[in-house]
């Protein structure tokens, strides 16, 4: 079955070979793009090189790194325009991949970074990274626009409706989408001038733990002159493959981070999830 996502792109020609796909290639930006990874918790492994494709095939240049403590330096973060965060301090990841470990240098150069201009997008567990007492885990919150932290939970994964809940650039076209099966998270901390732009029914009869309020699962925010996109969907590639609705979105709030604008089309079906 074609998911929107590739309707959109080959009605619009956008496909390879498409009629316009040379014509919407120029008049695309240079957006590039860095996946900093090397730990999470979850199967970074499989989710990164998904993302990879899925941000490549939209037409902007994507570089990953699993070393972020060699690689979060300021002249190697100046060479981007948005940072996607794929990653999660875990001691396992810490034993397993030394590199992964951001020093004290890493922390402030990326926070640096995006206070600076410098987009960042939040994805999934990202959002529960450095968590703790200590005041660059206090920073860290602020810099990612809060999220799962401390309080965060989810109910057993489960497919859901995705509701669009404000006009922006990121959701233009869409109101809302079938989602595959994925966790839905709870009690996100979610900040002060933030901009919850879609949500999801945390739906009690799926489990009793879940919360039976409606749950932000993207918003957007600022820190310092940089943009922040925060996406909690998105536990595994199967998640991300079911719903045209996730990746239309994804594309967006990368270019949106690295830009202020979005240059992804809009779907051909405005209210429907994937074929």
């Amino acid at each position: 079955m074609r998911n929107l996502l590739l309707l959109a792109m080959a009605v619009l020609g956008l496909l390879p070979g498409g009629a316009m796909a040379q014509e919407k290639a120029k008049a695309l930006p240079q957006i590039r793009v860095l996946i900093i990874t090397g730990d999470h918790g979850h199967a970074w492994r499989e989710t990164t090189p998904f993302l990879k494709e899925l941000l490549s095939k939209a037409g902007h240049h994507v570089d990953v790194t699993e070393k972020p403590g060699k690689d979060l330096t300021p002249e190697n973060l100046a060479k981007y325009d948005v940072l996607v965060l794929n990653y999660r301090n875990t001691p396992k990841g810490a034993k397993e991949n030394p590199d992964s470990v951001w020093t004290e240098a890493n922390k402030q150069a990326f926070a640096d970074a995006i206070r600076q201009g410098k987009g960042l997008v939040v994805y999934h567990h990202a959002s529960a990274a450095f968590v703790g007492d200590t005041e660059w885990d206090r920073e860290f919150e602020k810099i990612i626009a809060g999220g799962w932290r401390r309080q965060g939970y989810h109910g057993k994964m489960h497919e859901f409706v995705v509701t669009v809940r404000k006009e922006h650039p990121i959701t233009r076209g869409i109101k809302e989408f079938k989602h595959g099966r994925d966790e839905l998270y709870q009690n996100s901390v979610i900040p002060p001038g933030a901009d919850i732009l879609a949500t999801a029914y945390s739906d009690k009869s799926k489990d009793p733990k879940n919360t039976g309020l409606h749950e932000p699962m993207i918003w957007i925010s600022h820190y310092g002159k940089g943009r922040v996109y925060h996406n909690v969907l998105g536990h595994d590639v199967e998640a991300m493959k079911s719903s045209a609705g996730f990746q239309i979105l994804f594309i967006r709030g990368v270019e949106w981070a690295a830009t202020g604008e979005t240059y992804y089309p809009s779907p051909v079906k405005p209210n429907s999830g994937p074929n």
